[in-house]
């Protein structure tokens, strides 16, 4: 029986029952069911107000700390019924503990009840009726209540998906769908159903999902979902579930190209499915909508690159034995993002297939595993469809091949034609293949590409000329895509359709070459071509061989290896040496000591020729296109040789020679183990050659370390993180360090580059929090992508890229940020340095032509093979001189590195404290410039600069003057983490350039050349306003006054160092006594003679006699202040003879 008083209602109860109705909202596909959401769930039922709500009740005042703890945790939804079923004089909130300790809590509900007596409540949730618990709480319930209880447990009970636990959901048909609006018509149809656009209640989604779903207004209370309702048909009950448990197994893939499904659930006899809600439309819409993106090349590169994820995706569905079997442009989807064109994403898996994993077609056959799923739309089925139909043969995975070779060749006549043309095509082509009926001999019918087909793609590729990408993209088409025969067991064969792995890998290089070749990509504007197209034109044979000459430029991994392979007989060329002896290159194939004693050879501009000094007409020529780059001119020139590397006296490397580096530890004198092939960029054996170098840094090199201790997060300490970091997980976000335990993270060293507005991707104070939400791989700047698959290749889960991690236009995050640069760079992990990179669009995971290579074979077998190449391991000209190392902020990034992976056009570099590795697995020395890789900066620089450490300072800051910067008031700040670290290394305080301790010596600074130095206007406001006598206030390169140390007197006395002033002094100024003095210097300006003052700084020591001795000095002119005081400013430095300077002077502010 209910409780009840003697008094006309329980007003806390009643209250909180209206405050839960006054939160019900209307939803379901009529915009009828009521529901509850979720989050205002969790708002009524706090601690504190089931606390108040208890005191209107029965029960007893020591229960009801623990039983309101158990309501927080396991039974809100049953708490808010019971209050719901309130009444005048009379209560039900009593029960709750009978419930609770009947075993009933949120978990039991929904809840169905015995209509006769004795009454008992059961959960629907079990399987069969017999196994569903029974709860006897409910019997001394009356009827009436009991049917309470079943109505108003209904609009708490709306279900959330996309939970991962949770795909399918079984629904009662009194259970609320959290729908705030669903589109009366439905946006498409299809033999299995109709899809709709729903807005689904944002708390009815699992926030994990939230971001694969690209929702990125955390205000929105919608969320725009697709709802694909199957059929009202029996026939079609098996396919629904087959198809849920094919979207169950792909919601373990993990693809940005890959629409991951939210749920499916069937409520009565409704089937639904749910996924993500595509604004764009599909890939035709892109075709329809976005003409003007043909002639974009921007937006022709997204494209490219969008093709090369979905091929990537199907490479990885077909390596799970998976495949499509309805690819067409209706089911690749385009997903509009806030930044960028957004993601195109294989949808509509319904057809799809799972096998036994390895179980090729050739076995399934033979295993009578036929595919039971009905076959894709008729115009991109391939050939065998029409021969195998109905015959239960299993469909190869090429099927997908064949239809994504049919989308290609219709998204290139889009390119050229715009969609009239696809629709043109469309009329002539029901299908790409056809055939010519049955042999009359044999019965086979034999399959072609169709004849309108073939002399279309001719058409096009005349007119393509000049066009590399376009013609690619056409010959990969015709030879590799749209292929009659197939495979039987799923691998890449010259006679046979491609897989989906090495069409990956060729439209890879297509698009690396479209993001580093000028003109490789350039937009078409035609007419289509109607009246050239001769449809009566047929094809002999099936166009189903690949010709190897057609290979897609750009694709690394399909070229073969250049080498010229050399026999023994040809192998007999001499070699003049300087006293005029001869070394003959031996018939077993080993150079004798490999060139000793300064060889001569003939270098010509072309080429480099080595040749007999007869000049017999046997002459050998043996040419490197790449040595055209040291342009000699043509006469005799000697070489030397330093073990393996061959060069030209007193100048250049040319040559390296190898032994195949697994050869093992025999190697021949004057070799060295090599790889005279590159890796591919990208490539797992790149990466495992990076993770060998970290492994081996790791292992031996404690000072490279620092606090990482061989990656293991554990021992990472957390004060030394960033403050926020890119997560590289399943979904790339933005993540504060504070919120994560202590991790290694990798650092990016790049170059921002000349970038429009529009260009820059960065974090800002109005997407902050969308980037901690979501980041889109492909709407990031090419350099950030590839930073991201480097990080991700070497197994790092974090990487910090500036332009992300810094919020770009708060001046107070951007000025903390900037004090924390020492830490980043010594804390990372590692550095990246994309040294080839002129800006983030350019990126550096980019093809590279395959260095030329000599394969020298010995006719001993017990003798090693031999390798001559171009000699590339330069890391003064690549990375020293690079594009990158020209930039002001990186001085520092490199120099508080511990250790340094950098990627130039040549080749990849490691730098850590123990020295420098090459991709070719050669190790340098770098001698002066070392210290920059010094893992415990400055260390090994104090070592080499051993006569002074203020040599040191004058050396770096002359190197840093003569940096470039995309912003000049970047100059003072780009250094502040390095000028930290020389500051705590030399124990003195430093500032704009200077050290206390070498105050007098740094002010000696002037101007590097003839070229005018510019002053830099300070930004209003800020605390890194710099004083004039500081090189950070001016733009240009500088060098200090020829002086030695010891040599030179200080004159203390005529001018007061800032840094051991009180700590109230401004170092924006300085004090000093100024003295008569009429030389201008500095800027190019004019000043009155009369305005002019200089300060004694040093003088040389007398031991020199007086007549040679100088006065070091800075230049003065006056200035007037705001209060209208004189101050001056610094305007040159000079070395004077004492009669030039006045004995007298007065003290005056230098600002």
């Amino acid at each position: 029986m209910p409780h009840r008083r003697n008094r006309d209602k329980y007003q806390v109860l009643s209250q909180l029952s209206k405050d839960v109705k006054a939160e019900y909202l209307k939803g379901g596909p009529q915009n009828t069911e009521e529901f509850l959401p979720f989050n205002t769930l969790e708002t009524l039922v706090k601690k504190e107000r089931v606390l108040l709500a208890f005191q209107d009740t029965e029960i007893e005042q020591e229960k009801h700390e623990d039983l309101a703890t158990w309501v927080v945790k396991s039974g809100k939804r049953l708490f808010l019924i019971l209050v719901l079923l309130t009444r005048n004089k009379e209560e039900h909130l009593s029960y709750l503990e009978d419930l609770k300790n009947d075993g009933i809590d949120d978990s039991a509900l929904p809840l169905n009840f015995q209509k006769t007596e004795p009454y008992y409540g059961f959960s629907v949730q079990g399987e069969e009726v017999e196994d569903r618990k029974k709860f006897h709480a409910f019997q001394d319930w009356e009827d009436n209540d009991l049917q309470l209880f079943e109505t108003h447990q209904w609009p708490l009970l709306a279900p959330i998906f996309g939970v991962s636990t949770k795909f399918r959901h079984q629904l009662d048909r009194s259970q609320p769908l959290p729908y705030l609006d669903v589109a009366r018509k439905p946006a498409s149809s299809g033999f299995f159903g109709e899809v709709s656009r729903a807005e689904i209640h944002r708390a009815h989604i699992d926030p994990q999902f939230l971001s694969a779903l690209g929702v990125l207004d955390p205000e929105s209370q919608g969320i725009a979902i697709a709802i694909k309702k199957a059929k009202d048909n029996e026939d079609l009950y098996e396919f629904f579930d087959k198809e849920t448990r094919n979207l169950k197994t792909l919601q373990e893939i993990v693809s940005p190209h890959l629409i991951q499904p939210i749920s499916a659930y069937q409520r009565g006899s409704e089937r639904c499915l749910t996924f993500p809600w595509a604004e764009g439309g599909n890939l035709g819409n892109y075709w329809d909508d976005y003409e003007k993106g043909r002639q974009d090349l921007g937006s022709l590169r997204w494209l490219i690159a969008q093709f090369v994820g979905l091929f990537s995706t199907l490479q990885i569905l077909h390596e799970q034995n998976c495949r499509h079997g309805d690819l067409k442009p209706e089911n690749i989807l385009w997903f509009k993002e806030y930044q960028g064109l957004g993601t195109l994403r294989i949808a509509d898996m319904g057809l799809s297939a799972f096998h036994e994993k390895d179980a090729d077609t050739k076995k399934r056959n033979w295993k009578k595993m036929s595919t039971m799923t009905p076959s894709g739309t008729s115009r991109y089925e391939p050939p065998e469809m029409d021969d195998t139909r109905g015959k239960g043969i299993s469909r190869s995975r090429q099927y997908d091949i064949w239809s994504m070779g049919c989308i290609m060749m219709e998204l290139l006549i889009w390119l050229m034609y715009g969609f009239k043309g696809v629709t043109s095509f469309r009329k002539k082509t029901l299908h790409f293949w056809t055939n010519k009926g049955p042999d009359p001999k044999t019965g086979k019918v034999s399959y072609y590409v169709h004849d309108y087909v073939v002399s279309c793609l001719g058409i096009m590729e005349k007119q393509l000329k000049g066009n590399a990408a376009y013609t690619a993209l056409l010959r990969l088409v015709r030879e590799r895509l749209l292929v009659i025969d197939v495979s039987e067991n799923y691998v890449s064969s010259p006679d046979h359709r491609e897989i989906a792995s090495v069409l990956h890998i060729s439209l890879m290089g297509i698009y690396r070459s479209c993001e580093t070749q000028d003109d490789y990509l350039t937009s078409v504007d035609l007419e289509y071509p109607s009246s050239e197209i001769n449809a009566a034109q047929y094809q002999s044979g099936p166009i189903s061989k690949k010709d190897e000459l057609l290979t897609a430029p750009g694709a690394s991994q399909l070229d073969p290896l250049y080498v010229d392979k050399i026999s023994q007989d040809s192998l007999d060329v001499q070699i003049t040496v300087s006293d005029g002896d001869e070394i003959n290159v031996s018939k077993d194939g080993e150079i004798p000591r490999l060139l000793l004693r300064q060889p001569t050879i003939v270098a010509k501009t072309d080429s480099l020729s080595v040749h007999e000094t007869t000049l017999s007409d046997n002459q050998e020529y043996v040419k490197f296109p790449e040595l055209t780059a040291i342009s000699l001119p043509p006469k005799i020139v000697s070489l030397r040789q330093d073990g393996a590397v061959v060069g030209i006296e007193n100048g250049p490397n040319l040559l390296s020679i190898y032994v195949d580096y697994e050869t093992g530890s025999d190697i021949p004198e004057g070799a060295q183990l090599g790889l005279p092939k590159l890796l591919n960029q990208g490539s797992p054996e790149q990466f495992a050659l990076l993770k060998e170098w970290i492994k081996t840094c790791d292992a031996t090199h404690e000072i490279c370390r620092g606090n990482h201790d061989g990656g293991n997060n554990e021992n990472h300490n957390a004060s030394t993180m960033p403050t926020r970091l890119v997560e590289l997980g399943t979904t790339l976000r933005i993540v504060e360090s504070a919120s994560i335990k202590p991790s290694v993270y990798v650092a990016l060293s790049h170059c921002w580059g000349k970038l429009s507005e529009l260009e820059r991707f960065c974090a800002f104070n109005h997407n902050i929090s969308h980037l901690k939400e979501f980041i889109d791989f492909n709407s990031l700047p090419k350099t950030f992508r590839d930073a991201i698959t480097v990080a991700r290749g070497i197994g790092v889960n974090y990487l910090w890229i500036d332009s992300l991690c810094i919020i770009q236009d708060n001046k107070d995050d951007w000025e903390h940020e900037l004090a924390r640069m020492e830490q980043v760079f010594s804390s990372a992990y590692c550095t990246i340095g994309a040294s080839s990179s002129k800006s983030s669009l350019q990126g550096f995971l980019n093809y590279r032509k395959p260095r030329a290579c000599i394969e020298i074979k010995p006719s001993d077998k017990d003798k090693k093979t031999l390798y001559v190449c171009p000699n590339i391991d330069d890391f003064h000209r690549d990375v020293d001189l690079g594009e990158l190392n020209s930039r002001g902020w990186v001085l520092q990034e490199r120099a508080l590195s511990r250790r340094t992976i950098f990627y130039t056009s040549t080749q990849v570099y490691w730098e850590c404290g123990s020295g420098v590795h090459c991709e070719t697995l050669a190790r340098l020395q770098n001698s002066k410039a070392a210290f920059l890789g010094d893992a415990n900066f400055p260390e090994s620089a104090l070592e080499y600069y051993r006569d002074g450490r203020q040599m040191l300072v004058q050396d770096l800051y002359e190197r840093y003057s003569g940096l470039a910067f995309t912003k000049n008031l970047d100059r003072p700040m780009a250094i502040l983490g390095l000028q930290e670290r020389l500051a705590k290394a030399f124990k003195t305080q430093a500032a704009y350039g200077f050290f206390g301790t070498y105050f007098a010596r740094l002010l000696l600074w002037k101007r590097h050349d003839t070229k005018w130095m510019t002053r830099i206007i300070q930004r209003p406001g800020s605390r890194y306003r710099v004083p004039t006598w500081s090189w950070f206030s001016k733009v240009g390169a500088i060098k200090y006054l020829d002086l030695k140390f010891q040599e030179t007197n200080w004159a203390a006395e005529d001018f007061i160092n800032p840094f051991r002033r009180s700590a109230s002094f401004s170092l924006g100024r300085a004090s000093a006594e100024k003295e008569n003095f009429y030389v201008t210097f500095d800027e190019g300006q004019d000043f009155e003679v009369i305005g002019l003052r200089c300060v004694l700084i040093g003088r040389d020591k007398i031991e020199g006699g007086l007549e040679n001795m100088k006065y070091h000095v800075l230049i003065i002119h006056v200035v007037s202040g705001l209060s209208g005081e004189d101050v001056y400013e610094r305007v040159g430095v000079a070395s004077l003879k004492p009669e030039h300077v006045a004995s007298e002077g007065s003290w005056v502010d230098i600002r």
